[in-house]
Formats: C-alpha cells, structure tokens, sequence
C-alpha cells in the first residue's frame, strides 16, 4: 500500500529491547490505592475510620521516620502486634523504607520470642503495650523499641510518626527478588525456620489471592487470620491491591465478630476451622443477606462446617498452604456441576 511505512525487525537482544521495566514490590500497591482512591476508607478499626489517603501518608511516615532513626537497607524490623493499624501500616512502610519486615507471633513464649529476634537479627520492633510482658525478660539492647499503645494516644509510635514525612520515600529496591519479609515457621520444626518472602512473590501472591478469593474494590475484609502469619496470607497487600476496605479487631471475639459483619458490611474473612466454629456457634449467628466469602486454612474442616457455613450464607473457599509458599497455594475452587449434587 502506499503511503505505508513498514518498520524494521526490532535489533538487539530480548533485553535491549524492554522499552521500561519496574520491579514488582507490594509497596505499589498502596501507591496506586492512594493515588486513585483517596477519600475511600480503607481501614476501619472500631471508632477510626482511615482513608487510602491516611494510610499511605502514615506507611511514608513510618518509612521516613525508620530511615531517620538510622534504618540502612536491609535491616530487620520486628513487629509483635495483633492486628491493628500500625500492623497494617507496617506491611508497607518497612518494605517502602528499604527494611525487611519481620512479624513475630503473638501467642510464643517469651523465649521463642527472643530466638526470633536474635535470629532475624532485628535492629527495631513494634511492640503493642499489652504484648509488653512477653518481651519484659528479654535483652533489647542494640534493639530501637517503639511501643504502639491503643489507649494512650501519646504512645511511641505515634509521636515517631508525627515529626516524619509524608511523603513517599525514594524506593532503594534494586531487585524484585530481594526480600521483603521473614516468617517463621510454626508446628513441627524446632528450632522455627525463617522462610524469605520476596517483593516479586509477595507481589504477584497478593493478586493470586485477590482472584480466588474474589476480592474487588467493593470488598470488606475482616481481619480474623493473624496479618503475623504468612503477612496475613498476604491479604495484607492483596485487599489493598483493589483497594477494598480492611477491617481490624484486636481478639477474636465471636459477638463482637457479627457485630462487626452487620456494622460493616462484611463480604469477605478467612480463617482455621477452630475459628469459623466459634463463629458458627455464636448466639449472634444468623444468616447473612449478601454472601460472605469465607476462605478456610489448616485443619480439615468437616461437612457438618461447611453445611452450616452454607445455611448461614457463607461461600466456603478451602485452601491449603504453608509459610514456605507464601500461606495458601492450593486451592479446591467450585465447579458448575457441584450445584447438581446433593449437599451430603
């Protein structure tokens, strides 16, 4: 045809040719929610209400205030927290920092504790107030402890954050595949082993997890699955991914639980059997109009769960994982023909 340029064979290799390339790290992931959404709440936890806006601002500043307190690339931060704000806020201001996030379990004896931080080699830990006995019997020096305090708004971490910026730091990933977080192994392995998460897998796990649990921009995620265990499934970056709205409380507390699911809005919570059980069983309990996407880990749970999940109008997603493939990797999804069977 004339008229028509007809462009030469690309020259060069596969490489040269990449027009540009960014890293994959979940801290992108709050970057955008904030960017394009926000006004839109994003974590509610009982009175406070944060928006993507308040939480991207308060992940920058913790990332900020990390780097002023002498935070160099690749330290290990310690977090032993329940799932709260600063445990969210930990999740991507520690890894926006250039740290490596390090979450301890909250219900370890104090000398598994303090195995922990020793091995991970951390140089500064969130400590919740209450959690504060456990670590009372171990040396912190060499350690930069900020105590998150609830009750006490005057606590040490937020006075860490008030003088910072709120500004997203210059990111120091030079690689997708460095490592982001340590989590520990628990059950049969002694000593527990720190199995290395990295900015790549954490990344594309969290838009795995989005897809099969289903989770869109309207989704409200109630925290029930410790975000210290396997960062929270990496639901921690996969909510955030499509900006859909987390939702804290400190105990697992059945009543509390569907009070919070009717105040909210729940769609969506996960959880081991032992947890969906106490839910189930509450005097509160009673079927939900919309349905909630329940995704179930650990112990095997049993028909009689699953039928009366169904009753209540919960739409079980049973996984399988462990903490060396980044919590669930296998999945049993439903299938069509499934609805012509009978429920036994």
């Amino acid at each position: 045809m004339t008229g028509m340029t007809i462009a030469p064979p690309p020259t060069g290799t596969a490489r040269e040719r990449i027009v540009s390339r960014t890293e994959l790290t979940p801290v992108d992931l709050l970057a955008r929610a904030a960017y394009m959404y926000p006004e839109k709440v994003a974590l509610v936890h009982g009175d406070r209400r944060f928006t993507y806006a308040d939480v991207g601002e308060r992940a920058w500043r913790l990332a900020n205030a990390l780097r002023a307190a002498g935070l160099e690339k690749g330290d290990r931060v310690a977090t032993l927290l329940p799932n709260c704000p600063a445990m969210l806020e930990a999740h991507f201001g520690v890894p926006a920092a250039g740290g490596i996030l390090a979450t301890v379990n909250t219900r370890l004896s104090s000398g598994e504790i303090e195995y922990i931080l020793r091995h991970s080699g951390a140089r500064h830990l969130l400590l919740d107030a209450e959690l504060a006995d456990l670590v009372e019997p171990i040396d912190l020096s060499g350690i930069h402890v900020l105590v998150v305090d609830e009750i006490d708004a005057a606590d040490d971490y937020e006075e860490f954050l008030a003088y910072a910026s709120p500004e997203q730091p210059v990111s120091w990933l030079e690689d997708e595949e460095e490592t982001i977080s340590i989590n520990y192994t628990s059950g049969p392995t002694e000593p527990p082993s720190g199995v290395q998460y990295t900015d790549r897998g954490a990344y594309l796990n969290a838009l795995n997890e989005a897809v099969v649990a289903d989770l869109s921009q309207e989704s409200v995620f109630l925290w029930l699955q410790p975000m210290f265990h396997c960062n929270g499934w990496c639901f921690t970056w996969a909510v955030t991914a499509v900006a859909g709205r987390h939702v804290t409380i400190r105990k697992v507390e059945p009543d509390v639980i569907w009070d919070v699911v009717d105040a909210e809005g729940v769609t969506h919570f996960n959880g081991a059997p032992t947890v969906q059980l106490m839910i189930i069983n509450s005097l509160k309990a009673h079927r939900v109009e919309h349905p909630v996407t329940v995704t179930v880990a650990a112990a095997p749970p049993s028909p009689t769960l699953f039928a009366r999940m169904d009753e209540l109008n919960f739409r079980v997603v049973h996984v399988y994982g462990l903490t060396e493939t980044y919590g669930p990797t296998t999945v049993s999804p439903e299938q069509d023909d499934w609805r012509e069977l009978s429920d036994e």
